[in-house]
């Protein structure tokens, strides 16, 4: 569990943005590709990813094994954005900091020679890791980049309504079952342990569809971000259905079973699901930050219905079958 402890002026610095910069993504993308678990991003993404992939964006996949820390000076902070920009950073980044986030990342042997090399300072094997940056961003991720941009930008905006209709307590409240808000601690369930005081640095919550859990990147001296997992907005299968393509497919399924019953409470949607109680309530804070349901407490309990906006999600994404 890592807690970030949050004064006043990180309080009145929470951005949220549609998603990480394209090194983050990249980076966030890499590890994804590598899982052998639950996949973040579609099958399809992943197999003609991999049919793609070259020698030197292979190099990144060593730096990246799944269910570890990804090495902060992956992700940098720049006050300058872009993608040349970000690997400016990292190629510039000291040794001494390359060598203690590598060892604290796999321990005093890495599992590639390079790797050590990299350790020591060697400038070939910092170039060798920039080009495979670039080459994996190029054949994974740049032509579905504006897609990717304009979904996450919608995304966001509904989480941005969400802080502005409920404040940041409902912000922060309602983001991700694995992200809890006692103040002025925010805990978040993570790959990290311990305690951060972000001292006002400001805290900036970002979007990815990289990620099946929150994950904490706290590089440089810019505000810490915490990723919060987005819903997929690429890996069509070419069928006819498109809503698992544009938000994932429990999103999807969330939007069909409350359009299908007409109202349905968080307990007896994530039985119908077959999921938590904390996952059914998390998808529905999105899709109500996006506007596709309306939440009504109860008492006890909390019933959900699609908007008009949701309706026609749901009958347009199907036109020639019936209506659920």
């Amino acid at each position: 569990m890592l807690r970030l402890w949050l004064d006043y002026e990180d309080l009145t610095r929470i951005r949220i943005t549609p998603g990480l910069s394209p090194i983050a993504q990249t980076v966030l993308g890499a590890q994804a590709l590598r899982g052998t678990g639950p996949e973040p991003v579609p099958g399809p993404w992943r197999a003609r990813t991999r049919t793609r992939l070259t020698g030197p964006s292979r190099l990144l996949l060593d730096l990246v094994p799944p269910g570890r820390l990804l090495p902060d000076f992956l992700t940098p902070y720049t006050h300058v954005p872009g993608f040349e920009s970000e690997l400016d950073a990292v190629a510039s980044t000291p040794v001494r900091r390359i060598r203690t986030e590598l060892e604290r990342a796999y321990g005093p042997r890495p599992p590639v020679s390079w790797l050590t090399r990299l350790a020591a300072g060697d400038a070939e094997a910092m170039r060798a890791l920039i080009r495979g940056v670039r080459d994996f961003h190029r054949v994974a991720l740049a032509d579905l980049w504006s897609g990717m941009d304009a979904h996450l930008s919608a995304e966001a905006g509904g989480h941005a309504r969400t802080m502005a209709d409920r404040g940041i307590g409902g912000l922060l409240g309602g983001l991700h079952a694995g992200i809890r808000w006692s103040s002025p601690v925010l805990e978040v369930e993570t790959l990290r342990d311990g305690d951060v005081h972000l001292r006002g640095r400001g805290l900036q919550f970002v979007l990815s569809p990289f990620v099946t859990e929150p994950r904490v990147l706290i590089a440089g001296d810019g505000p810490v971000a915490v990723v919060v997992p987005a819903s997929r907005p690429f890996g069509a299968t070419g069928g006819r259905d498109a809503l698992p393509q544009v938000f994932g497919r429990t999103r999807a399924a969330v939007i069909r079973v409350v359009g299908a019953q007409r109202e349905l409470t968080t307990g007896a949607l994530a039985a119908r699901l077959k999921i938590s109680a904390a996952s059914a309530s998390q998808h529905a804070t999105a899709l109500r930050g996006a506007g596709l349901i309306t939440s009504e407490r109860r008492g006890k309990t909390v019933h959900h219905a699609l908007t008009p906006l949701g309706e026609r999600f749901l009958h347009g994404s199907n036109p020639r079958e019936p209506q659920e």
